[in-house]
């Protein structure tokens, strides 16, 4: 129970950070289940995280709501943001924060106060819907009706605007339709390939209608773009990991110095058997939570077995790029006496360099990530006393 209380005193800030989605509720309310059904009585007033293949949520809850499952129906009223994930998605209820959610299909009916952002095959804004912010969307086919208070802005195969819309549109799609019952309040700014056409009419919209033709570059050139995008992206992902993972570094030894430099000794004293424990876990792992979910009271246990796995590979780079940093220190600077935020910074910007070096890189990289994910479950067993 130490062990599991010392665990989750670091656990949860850094999740916390890592996540920037909880809101700074005190308290929270979770509960899964295969067919979980909420009554409208039910009381939620913190952060509710609700997870099964079938959802159905009719209370209303003063807070985030967090959701994932195969069919989703939010009937209540949220007084959060909502963010979701699953087959498909139904919120009748009204929102007074964002909604972010990403499934195979999603229906829009109630009031969303703030902006929508969403990732799906189909998505419908019903004709009583009312979203007072702006609108983002990759989908495949999109209706919308309703209201829309401010800007749309998206990506689709077809779009089909039967709504109002009270700002202006910026939308790429390849059938694109403002129907006669539409009233757009804006400007429309369309993406298509040269060939296609749109069906737009100039009097359901007040602001200027703009066409932009999209032209496919020939194969050369294609080559080209694609091989300067590439390299711009491993840069900006490179950098960006750096930075996220240095961040990490710095909250991880502030929470939890001391399981940290733990786990840093047990890889300096025993690379190779650290190293091989992480990499019979990464092989190991998915078929041990197959057997631990099947079992009778496995559910619940292998959730807390996932959370902590999730972390050990989210933090176990960490640990051996303050070793590295040290090194680094030591002997290019001469400097044997560095404090472990100085080395973990170090560390992790070199091991960030050297992984995108091909082979070699890829090499060192999955090494160090095996020796902290075998450190970090090391440090999990008890002590000998």
């Amino acid at each position: 129970m130490k062990k599991l209380s010392q665990l989750f005193a670091w656990i949860i800030p850094a999740f916390l950070f890592i996540s920037l989605a909880l809101s700074p509720a005190s308290a929270f309310f979770a509960q899964s289940g295969e067919s979980l059904v909420l009554p409208k009585d039910k009381k939620i007033d913190e952060a509710a995280f609700l997870a099964g293949s079938s959802l159905t949520i009719n209370p209303d809850i003063n807070g985030d709501l967090f959701c994932a499952g195969a069919d989703i129906i939010i009937n209540g009223n949220v007084k959060g943001d909502i963010i979701c994930a699953g087959q498909s998605i139904k919120i009748n209820g009204n929102v007074d924060g964002n909604v972010r959610a990403a499934a195979q299909n999603i229906e829009i009916a109630g009031v969303v106060s703030k902006n929508i952002s969403v990732v799906a095959q189909g998505l419908s804004f019903g004709a009583k819907s009312n979203v007072k912010g702006d609108v983002f969307f990759g989908v495949q086919n999109v209706n919308i009706g309703g209201i829309m208070g401010r800007d749309l802005a998206g990506a689709g195969e077809s779009i089909n605007i039967t709504g109002s819309l009270l700002r202006n549109a910026t939308i790429t799609g390849t059938n694109i339709t403002v129907s006669d019952t539409a009233k757009v309040g804006g400007n429309i700014d369309y993406y298509l390939e040269k060939t296609a056409t749109a069906s737009i009419d100039k009097k359901n919209v007040k602001g200027v209608i703009t066409r932009h033709d999209i032209e496919t570059p020939s194969k050369p050139e294609m080559k080209k773009d694609m091989a300067k995008f590439s390299g711009v992206a491993m840069i900006s992902k490179t950098i960006y990991g750096i930075i996220s993972f240095a961040v990490l570094g710095l909250v991880l030894v502030y929470f939890d110095r001391k399981n940290t430099e733990k786990r840093i000794a047990q890889i300096a004293q025993k690379p190779l058997v650290s190293g091989l424990i992480g990499f019979a876990v990464l092989i190991t792992a998915p078929i041990a939570f197959f057997i631990i979910m099947i079992t009778l009271i496995g559910m619940p246990l292998a959730m807390v077995a996932l959370f902590v796995y999730i972390v050990a590979m989210i933090t176990a780079s960490l640990y051996p790029s303050a070793i590295l940093g040290k090194l680094f220190f030591e002997k290019v600077f001469k400097k044997m006496n560095t404090n472990l935020f100085l080395q973990m910074l170090l560390g992790v910007t070199l091991l960030g360099l050297i992984s995108i070096i091909p082979i070699i890189g890829w090499i060192v990289a999955f090494a160090a990530f095996c020796m902290g994910i075998g450190a970090y479950l090391v440090s999990l067993s008890p002590e000998k006393k």
